[in-house]
């Protein structure tokens, strides 16, 4: 039986000091582990004359870009990524104007919408768009056609066009005064953000963001509304006033 020292070298068991730690490689390791954007220390030049913001220019220019712009989307690859990356921080300085930020990851866009803040002190930031009754007649059918191809949502023109006639009422022989307000409904909703033109065609994408214009209880109110109107009930969509 061969000794124990033939077996194991005594130098495998041997403590051996540790050396001292350096206390600036300790708090840079820590700060590179920190969740990214957490520490907002200016490193950055000021964008203009007067800038005293902590927050880098790409996080103050999609902060802009959300209270400006109805919504973004993941077309938008700059902001978008900056939403993802910067979510809370953007949560915070949107808080403090009295907006709330929604992201939604599985459609993959953003938006802020007013806060319902009770206090006499706050100020509504956000202008309130309401869609004629005519758009939104259309916009519950873009709904229901982005729900059956969410990967594929386009429309054409025509297509909105033939769907609005059948709230044409049998009595109405204006089909071009009709044909106009099927239109101006369509730009509404591409004023709106909700659609978008394709370039160089007479087709719409339409936008994901709709699925949060439309919630349950809306669409259910529209569809009560819209099946009222087919019956004959209450007047037809168009014959509402298309200004918003």
């Amino acid at each position: 039986m061969p000794e124990e020292s033939e077996a194991f070298d005594p130098a495998l068991f041997a403590e051996t000091p540790s050396p001292p730690l350096d206390p600036t490689e300790v708090f840079a390791a820590e700060a590179a582990a920190a969740p990214v954007g957490a520490h907002l220390e200016r490193d950055h030049e000021p964008r203009f004359d007067g800038d005293t913001s902590a927050l880098p220019p790409e996080v103050c220019w999609t902060l802009q870009e959300l209270v400006a712009a109805p919504h973004l989307t993941d077309k938008a690859k700059k902001h978008w990524a900056i939403v993802l990356q910067y979510e809370q921080v953007l949560r915070s300085r949107l808080a403090e104007l009295g907006l709330l930020l929604e992201v939604n990851r599985e459609h993959r866009y953003a938006f802020t919408r007013q806060a319902d803040d009770p206090s006499p002190h706050s100020r509504a930031i956000l202008r309130t768009r309401t869609l004629s009754l005519a758009a939104s007649a259309l916009a519950l059918h873009l709904y229901q056609q982005y729900l059956v191809a969410p990967d594929d949502p386009v429309v054409s023109t025509t297509d909105m066009i033939d769907h609005m006639f059948a709230y044409k009422r049998a009595t109405d022989t204006d089909a071009a005064a009709f044909d106009k307000k099927i239109r101006t409904a369509i730009k509404s909703l591409d004023d709106a953000s909700i659609i978008q033109p394709i370039r160089g065609t007479d087709r719409y994408l339409i936008l994901p963001v709709i699925t949060a214009i439309l919630t349950a209880d809306r669409v259910e109110a529209l569809t009560d509304t819209y099946t009222a109107i087919a019956r004959g009930d209450i007047g037809a969509a168009t014959e509402e006033d298309d200004d918003e």
